[in-house]
């Protein structure tokens, strides 16, 4: 179970009250502010033209991600990524840890990491909260 805190849940109450999407995690760094909507649920937080995530970064100030939720681990992986194309997922299990392998083409290597390597700090934490496993990005 996840805990929020009473800034996480504030940034939820406003992303949803501005989207209409179910959030389902938040993510609060000092660059950005990532959401985790409900499946089925992220043209709703995007909205008609970008309306609507438009409108919510106006409201933060700062960088807003928003990835569609997935029990499925190497969905959720493909999820953070959204359009980059993700070529392979790798999940390698020792003993007391999982670590995710993701293979993107050099070129969408740039896209992947982020502005500041924000994209991948994100993703790195999300996915360590959701399915305890670190993230390794990996180009060919």
């Amino acid at each position: 179970m996840i805990e929020l805190s009473k800034d996480d849940m504030k940034c939820i109450e406003e992303f949803e009250s501005q989207t209409g999407a179910a959030v389902v995690d938040c993510l609060i760094s000092d660059a950005a502010v990532a959401f985790i909507v409900k499946q089925g649920d992220l043209g709703r937080a995007i909205g008609k033209k970008g309306a609507n995530i438009t409108r919510v970064r106006q409201a933060f100030a700062r960088q807003v991600l928003v990835f569609e939720d997935s029990p499925d681990m190497e969905q959720f992986i493909r999820n953070l990524f959204g359009s980059i194309a993700v070529k392979n997922i790798n999940v390698h299990e020792k003993s007391d840890s999982k670590i995710a392998y993701v293979t993107v083409d050099e070129q969408d290597r740039g896209n992947a990491i982020g502005r500041n390597g924000d994209r991948i700090k994100v993703g790195r934490s999300l996915l360590q909260r959701r399915f305890s496993c670190d993230l390794r990005l990996v180009s060919k």
